[in-house]
């Protein structure tokens, strides 16, 4: 029998079963309670911080959140060349390259959204959802995995806030984020915040980017690109895929699952994205700093910083289109740098102490990049490498993608092996002696062979045979080591009828030395300013076949000599300045008169004024290489100077533009002699290349500069301390200085104008010529009824004075010395035309060593 308290038992767990499992009734009226509390609470929770939101917009924040529709986030400074699209330099503080909406493309869209807020679209600027699903899976993971806020609360904090972290700070986020909503559309909030992210290494903005992580635009990114993007703003150093690739590519993965997740992309797409690896082509922005434009760009920077102010500059977003030819700049840094490698190698011993980056901080030299390394090579170029490995025989030197192996034959300079030269991380100079080519060249026999092969039979196989065939590793260099030269350098080059600059190089390298030769160097010209006193002497009544007396000459206790101090005689004006003979030079300053002498220098542009004496006049005055080019493109442009000037246009962001050279400046010619004048002076100067110390121009064939009409002067200064080259052709002006920098010091015995500069002149204009159509000078007018007359006074003048042995005292110079400007020379017997002449080299000077230097010499 069972016991009578078993019912009893069974009882109470019925009942204690009822209690712990209610009816299901009973069950889902209870959930359904609680769902209401939830949902009440949300809707009460929204409608609350709907009433703030709009409580809030009485307030100061709702006054800074309003401004945001005429916000304008810093942006770049872009400097373009002549093309209007090359950049060759930029400003920024935060380099950032603002997108419409509708320019960010869809996928970069999708990547920012799945990763950082899926339900973008569906939230007021807070999302309780969202911070309910990040708190539950951070509690699950024991740590913060995800974070609550949204897109707008993170602009919010970007714009507006502090990054602490504090219960005031977030509320104040949640109150702007609310009032963001509620003043702009999804579409700019977004805008906003894909122009305004932080993503590393100065870029901000996805165009940024995309531009300095994969060298293009955020529109041509793939999936997996997008998404690496997306994986940064969150922590720029730790997702950084230069800094921390590993980490980097587990959050572009995560990126690519939520995209998966959010149905942004199919299954197969993410898998097939996350399988690639993270290939960046970082791009280099030292370009400001070193490369080609260098000089050039400081110069734009600092009209910009004078016209506007350093903010505007650095930060305004503006485009500003230049006058520089981008492929010609290279060319013209190169030129100037085989002139300073050609001296350098007369003059210097190997010196070493290369520059090593791993004294700078560098841990991976795999990272290092240099900009040269982002140029097109070419044969002669000369650039830096980096040394990876050294042997004891051959050493490997790096130039980006390109490389070279260099033995004891290539760093002959050096003296020495590659091990007692080189240490791995050295950065040292090499000149391009060799390309390899990808494929072999298809010669005239190939051609014939090919024309002459069967009916077709077997075809594939004789196409397949046609096809060039791989030669050597294309991306192998010959290269030989140079140095880092002592001497100086600059170079311009300008169009001789706008004024507009094409060429400027201020320097061997802007990373060595910010001084800029070009424009900032005040230098002794030498007998580049001669042509200055001929255009005096002709604007007053000479003629280029009147004569002048290259015969011994003193003003007071100064005697100045010839080069080769010999005395050629009674001499045309044309072969005077085209053997750039000393002594007639200063005597036709003295038969001009100082006076007439230093108003003419003026009007040629020369700021600095000429030295009221006669040594003047073998170019005493300093002037910068900017100043001469400028004054001799007087010449070919009929007697007009244009404004010289770097800059043609600078628009805002927006495109409106806010300067036009050809609309406020582009009438700025400034009339300086008649085109009488001009077109002889051109004539005279041409006999400088024709015959004279520049003949070596005529030798050459590169760009037919042996067949077209050049004109133009070198210079020497006294002790060889400069030496120039200034020459031009119907349309060009070009000149180049080479000198140490800050330093009157001698370039060396015979370092004349046609020995140190004239290379530097030849080497750009044989690549600038090429291609273009030889022009000729326009033909002058002749001398109208003023000058006849002039010219006739001036020779009966003059041959009175012959005749009396004597001339009336000029204003501005001794009696004895305006006697011998025009008359006898020493007061008693001229020298015969052709004493003592000393026979000129090939490249001008003369072959007979001077028992002196002149004072200054040519």
């Amino acid at each position: 029998m069972s016991s009578p308290q078993q019912p009893l038992r069974r009882q109470a767990e019925l009942a204690a079963s009822r209690e712990r499992k209610p009816p299901v009734v009973q069950r889902f009226f209870r959930r359904a309670t609680f769902l209401a509390v939830l949902l009440l609470s949300a809707v009460t929770g929204s409608l609350t911080g709907l009433t703030v939101a709009y409580q809030s917009g009485l307030t100061s924040d709702a006054k800074q959140v309003s401004e945001l529709a005429n916000f304008q986030p810093s942006g770049v400074t872009q400097v373009l060349a002549d093309d209007g699209k090359t950049v060759i330099g930029e400003f920024a503080l935060e380099r950032r390259i603002p997108l419409s909406y509708d320019e960010i493309p869809v996928r970069m869209r999708h990547a920012i959204l799945a990763i950082e807020d899926a339900r973008f679209e569906k939230h007021w600027g807070v999302d309780p959802i969202g911070i309910t699903r990040a708190l539950v899976k951070n509690l699950a993971a024991g740590r913060t995995v995800e974070g609550g806020s949204t897109l707008t609360q993170q602009l919010t904090k970007m714009l507006f806030l502090s990054p602490e972290q504090t219960l005031t700070r977030k509320a104040k986020e949640a109150l702007l984020a609310l009032q963001i909503e509620r003043q702009f559309s999804k579409q700019q909030i977004f805008e906003l915040y894909a122009n305004q992210i932080n993503l590393g290494g100065g870029a901000y903005g996805v165009e940024a980017g995309a531009q300095y992580y994969f060298g293009k635009s955020c529109k041509e990114l793939s999936i997996e690109e997008c998404a690496t993007l997306a994986a940064i703003p969150k922590a720029p150093t730790s997702y950084s895929p230069k800094l921390n690739p590993e980490k980097a590519l587990q959050r572009r993965n995560l990126v690519i699952t939520n995209m998966i997740e959010e149905g942004f992309i199919t299954k197969a797409e993410g898998e097939a994205a996350k399988k690639t690896k993270i290939k960046l082509n970082i791009a280099i922005r030292d370009g400001n700093n070193s490369g080609p434009y260098a000089y050039f760009v400081e110069e734009v920077r600092r009209y910009l910083e004078e016209k506007y102010d350093t903010k505007q500059t650095h930060t305004g977003s503006l485009k500003v289109f230049t006058t520089l030819d981008a492929k010609a700049q290279i060319q013209g840094v190169n030129a100037t740098r085989l002139g300073l490698h050609q001296y350098d190698r007369r003059h210097s011993k190997w010196r070493g102490n290369l520059p090593n980056i791993l004294n700078d901080g560098y841990k991976d030299i795999a990272k290092f990049k240099h900009p040269d390394w982002e140029l097109s090579f070419f044969n002669g170029m000369y650039l830096r490498g980096l040394i990876t490995e050294v042997g004891s025989q051959k050493a490997k030197v790096s130039f980006g993608k390109y490389h070279a192996t260099v033995g004891s034959k290539e760093i002959a300079i050096a003296g020495g092996s590659p091990e007692s030269v080189f240490k791995v991380g050295d950065v040292a100079i090499f000149r391009i002696t060799k390309i390899v080519e990808e494929t072999k060249p298809e010669t005239a026999s190939d051609k014939d062979k090919k024309a002459k092969e069967g009916d077709g039979k077997d075809k594939k196989k004789k196409e397949s045979k046609a096809k060039p065939e791989p030669v050597g590793d294309p991306f192998e260099l010959g290269v030989e080591l140079e140095q880092q030269p002592l001497v100086a350098g600059a170079f311009l080059t300008l169009d001789a009828h706008t004024g507009e600059i094409k060429v400027l190089v201020g320097g061997y390298d802007f990373a060595y030395s910010k001084f800029n030769n070009a424009v900032q160097g005040n230098r002794q010209t030498g007998s580049t300013f001669k042509p200055f006193i001929y255009t005096a002497a002709l604007e007053n009544g000479w003629k280029p076949e009147d004569t002048v007396l290259d015969a011994p000459f003193t003003a007071g206790n100064w005697s100045p000599h010839n080069y080769d101090n010999s005395f050629m005689g009674a001499i045309p004006l044309r072969t005077a300045l085209a053997q750039s003979r000393n002594i007639p030079a200063v005597r036709l300053l003295a038969s001009v008169g100082i006076k007439k002498g230093a108003e003419m220098v003026k009007r040629f542009g020369i700021t600095n004024p000429m030295a009221p004496f006669l040594p003047s006049a073998l170019g005493a005055t300093e002037v910068p290489l900017i100043e001469l080019v400028s004054g001799y493109s007087v010449f070919p442009n009929q007697g007009q100077r244009a404004k010289p000037h770097f800059i043609r246009r600078i628009e805002d962001r927006n495109g409106r533009t806010l300067y036009d050279y050809d609309r406020e400046e582009g009438s700025k010619t400034f009339p300086v002699v008649s085109p009488y004048v001009a077109a002889n002076m051109v004539s005279l100067m041409r006999g400088v290349v024709e015959s004279g110390t520049a003949a070596r121009i005529k030798s050459i064939t590169e760009a037919d500069l042996n067949k077209r009409e050049i004109a133009g002067k070198t210079g020497t200064v006294n002790d060889f301390t400069d030496a120039w080259f200034i020459g031009y052709t119907p349309s060009v002006v070009s000149g180049c200085w080479i000198g140490y920098q800050g330093d009157k010091r001698s370039l060396g015995d015979k370092e004349t104008g046609g020995t140190a500069a004239l290379p530097m002149w030849i080497k750009f204009m044989g690549y600038y010529m090429k291609g273009r159509p030889i022009e000729k000078f326009p033909e002058g007018p002749g001398a109208d009824e003023k000058m006849k007359q002039m010219q006739a006074e001036r020779t009966k003048e003059a041959q009175k004075a012959l005749e009396a042995g004597a001339v009336d005292m000029l204003p501005d110079t001794g009696s004895e010395s305006a006697k011998q400007a025009i008359g006898k020379g020493d007061g008693k017997t001229p020298p015969k035309p052709g004493d003592d002449i000393g026979a000129p080299s090939e490249d001008g000077d003369v072959k007979k060593k001077p028992k002196k230097p002149d004072d200054i010499p040519d």
